[in-house]
């Protein structure tokens, strides 16, 4: 039974075909089921649910909305309505084999429309390489502004170091095509031009859909009763607003597996366990640590490259399963039950060049504060936040005390944002 006085919570995760719901309840899990079967849309299953929490003892706390099934299954079908996206590179030259000049992932090249490159950039400690060409950005955004194209993802070399360069052309967009919805590989951070270019690609090309989909939760919510705050689950298993997910929608992307790792964790009553989950006929092993899932920038399945937004590590079934859980309730319970559970995060990874000791620690106290402002915006409690992950791990191939550094910051909802 639930405790007296506790808040329900709604986990939603939208599938292609249908919504699926849950209200959970201190330890009570209540699948929830439209009123009506044709009403399995995204409306009919969110106020279904918040029929059922708007009885618990302490009434209905959020909605945790799971929206990245739908926005994978959009991205990988060819003939699904999505904006065309212009790419702008700044790097020091344009590629001069056609290979190099286009993504390796073909889901992402057919997104892209217009491909062009300014000469500038920096390497990854911020140096210049090449100072701006001015002038081939005017050029460049008098075609673009004729184009008729209004989703634009820039992405310049060493950007998530000195984003300098990358500002000054994404405001001279802006100035060309004014409401333009701009992406920028700066807000991300991450290694490697080309997982930065595709973040940026289907950040942009997933905008118009993300907004439509936070368009109806916010309508639905308005309808009903009480006060149900609307959150979006992430990547990394955590939440952030709606209006974050509107400027940066690829964070939602590759949700649902650290979800499902999460609710699995859960029902076991375990903050720290392996798990195994069933995908496409086979199983592949995720794992929590202190009650959070371990995400990484990975290689999303069918995408065809990596993504600098973190995401549930899964790697094939080992041979020796013993250890792991094998949880029998259907996938779409579990992502349910864990969007209930998410809890507001950030994430840097970020370069940096270190002498000593001491100056190491600055780098990684001044990540930790950024990062933990970060989560601060995404709806922590003031004084909850807490570090859930650090590394400094010296980068391959780079001058002697270069280091990636790389920050998780969690804490816990500040429920005095809930709508009024």
């Amino acid at each position: 039974m639930p405790a007296q006085g506790a808040v329900a919570q709604i986990g939603v995760t939208l599938r292609p075909h249908r919504a699926y719901a849950a209200v959970v309840t201190g330890p009570t899990v209540e699948p929830v089921e439209p009123v009506a079967p044709a009403r399995a849309d995204l409306e009919g299953v969110i106020a279904a649910a918040a029929g059922v929490a708007l009885r618990a003892p302490g009434g209905a706390g959020a909605v945790t909305v799971d929206l990245a099934p739908l926005l994978y299954d959009t991205l990988l079908r060819p003939e699904a309505e999505l904006p065309p996206v212009a790419v702008v590179r700044i790097v020091p030259r344009a590629a001069t084999d056609p290979a190099l000049a286009r993504s390796p992932a073909e889901l992402v090249e057919r997104r892209i429309a217009r491909r062009w490159t300014v000469a500038g950039g920096h390497d990854l400690l911020g140096n210049e390489l090449c100072p701006l060409d001015r002038t081939g950005l005017a050029a460049l955004c008098e075609e673009l502004s004729a184009s008729g194209i209004r989703h634009v993802a820039i992405v310049a070399a060493g950007s998530q170091a000195r984003p300098a360069h990358e500002r000054e052309v994404a405001d001279a967009v802006l100035a060309a095509v004014p409401g333009a919805h701009i992406s920028v590989a700066s807000d991300y951070g991450g290694q490697g031009l080309v997982a930065r270019e595709a973040t940026v690609v289907l950040d942009s090309a997933l905008a118009v859909l993300t907004e439509r989909l936070l368009d109806r939760c916010e309508r639905t919510l308005a309808r009903l009763p009480g006060s149900l705050e609307l959150r979006v689950a992430r990547g990394d298993g955590g939440y952030s607003t709606p209006s974050r997910i509107r400027v940066t929608p690829v964070v939602a992307f590759g949700a649902t597996e650290a979800l499902e790792l999460r609710g699995a964790a859960h029902l076991a009553g375990l903050d720290d366990c392996r798990v195994l989950l069933p995908r496409g006929g086979r199983r592949l092993a995720g794992e929590v640590r202190h009650g959070l899932a371990v995400v990484r920038p990975d290689e999303p399945d069918g995408i065809g490259t990596e993504l600098v937004v973190p995401m549930a590590v899964l790697t094939a079934e080992p041979g020796d399963t013993s250890l792991h859980l094998r949880p029998d309730q259907p996938p779409h319970l579990l992502a349910c039950i864990g969007a209930t559970l998410c809890q507001p995060a950030a994430w840097l990874d970020e370069v940096a060049f270190i002498e000593s000791a001491d100056q190491l620690e600055d780098i990684r106290r001044d990540a930790e504060e950024r990062a933990t402002a970060m989560v601060m915006a995404n709806g922590a409690a003031p004084g909850t936040t807490y570090i859930a992950e650090i590394s400094t791990v010296a980068l391959p191939y780079s001058p002697s005390g270069t280091v990636r550094v790389r920050v998780r910051v969690a804490g816990l909802p500040d429920t005095s944002l809930a709508r009024r």
